[in-house]
């Protein structure tokens, strides 16, 4: 039993040495284990977790994307050059004009897809729906929301087999290449549309969510409720929300 006790001793001492370090987690991915001593408004300084020599290291905060704390605050660092982070949106400049809820139709008179840029945010995966168009024409638009466009890839295809179908019956040879070349070509159309939509779409949500951003912020609380024996506290988690 003592043997027992020592061994639990120990596991929540190595817990709480374990928890007791903050995070900075860099933009490209990097972890440093530290104990962040302030955050200025260009600058973040700490020292290093695993280290007793004392020396007070800076970072600058557009390296930085965010702070692990130790009490369980996670703090998202912004930079401070620009609105809008590269990492996540791309470089591309926001559109002025959109509103929720536009469909492809509208939206391709405001986004050149040809203006696309990769990023973190990324909703809809361009190669991802153009391989499902190929497989079932129209399958890449309804999953970029566009149902009635790709149905309408998907009827026009249909169409083509029902009338290679028919030409075969009839011994038609001229009239099944026709209709095999027109489904063929409705299969590639709807796998270049399909690329199309979804990068429009990805660059129309990453607008959005810049117009709208919140910033969140989650930390451990203690709140007090009403029991049948009186007030007791309870631990939980408050979330603040920025707008």
């Amino acid at each position: 039993m003592k043997r027992l006790a020592i061994i639990l001793a120990v596991l929540v001492l190595t817990s709480l040495t374990t928890s007791a370090q903050d995070l900075i987690v860099k933009r490209n991915g990097e972890e440093i284990r530290t104990k962040v001593k302030a955050v200025g408004p260009d600058t973040i300084s700490y020292v290093l977790y695993d280290t007793d020599d004392g020396v007070v290291y800076t970072i600058m905060k557009g390296d930085v994307v965010l702070i692990k704390y130790q009490d369980g605050r996670n703090e998202v660092i912004k930079s401070n050059s620009s609105s809008y982070d590269p990492l996540l949106y791309g470089t591309r400049e926001p559109v002025a004009g959109i509103r929720p809820g536009m469909k492809y139709r509208e939206l391709k008179e405001y986004y050149n897809h040809k203006e696309y840029v990769r990023g973190l945010i990324q909703h809809h995966n361009p190669a991802g729906v153009g391989v499902g168009s190929y497989f079932l024409p129209g399958l890449g638009q309804m999953i970029c929301g566009e149902g009635w466009r790709g149905g309408a890839y998907l009827a026009g295809w249909l169409a083509s087999l029902t009338c290679q179908s028919i030409a075969l019956q009839q011994d038609s040879e001229p009239a099944y290449l026709i209709c095999a070349a027109a489904g063929a070509a409705i299969r590639i159309c709807s796998v270049v549309d399909a690329v199309r939509v979804a990068k429009v779409k990805n660059m129309y949500e990453r607008d959005l969510m810049r117009m709208a951003s919140v910033d969140m912020e989650l930390y451990p609380s203690v709140n007090y409720i009403k029991t049948s024996s009186g007030i007791q506290p309870a631990a939980g988690l408050t979330l603040a929300m920025r707008f």
